[in-house]
């Protein structure tokens, strides 16, 4: 059974490769984060439409770049700190998965599931 998080590469390579992309969200002065969990990324926006986009603007824009000088996606990201992974687990509030558009990676066969994102507590960060 597939997650709904995943990020699968297909047709170009023998086997898919999947990977799960889960993010929490915290605040940090002005700016909302959101910390990736499996590959130590972070974004930072105003607003959380703009967190939103940002995040589907960096896992796209990474992906495509990879697979141009063919490398892997990810391939070299370590995972978050313990921190994030925790601050996840303890967050109860799911936010809705952001809209993709990714036509330019389904012609690499890339599809991109939209990411599993969470908001930490308001003191989770400090």
């Amino acid at each position: 059974m597939r997650s709904a998080n995943v990020v699968s590469m297909g047709s170009k390579s023998r086997a898919a490769k999947k990977y799960a992309v889960r993010a929490v969200v915290f605040q940090e002065g002005e700016w909302l984060c959101a910390q990736c969990l499996e590959y130590d990324f972070v974004v930072q926006a105003k607003t959380l439409q703009q967190l939103s986009r940002a995040l589907q603007l960096f896992i796209v824009g990474h992906i495509t770049v990879r697979l141009r000088h063919k490398q892997r996606p990810f391939h070299d990201l370590p995972r978050a700190p313990e921190k994030y992974w925790a601050m996840f687990r303890r967050s109860r509030l799911k936010l809705p998965a952001p809209m993709f558009k990714l036509g330019v990676l389904k012609s690499n066969g890339v599809v991109v599931a939209p990411p599993q994102v969470r908001v930490a507590a308001p003191s989770a960060a400090a």
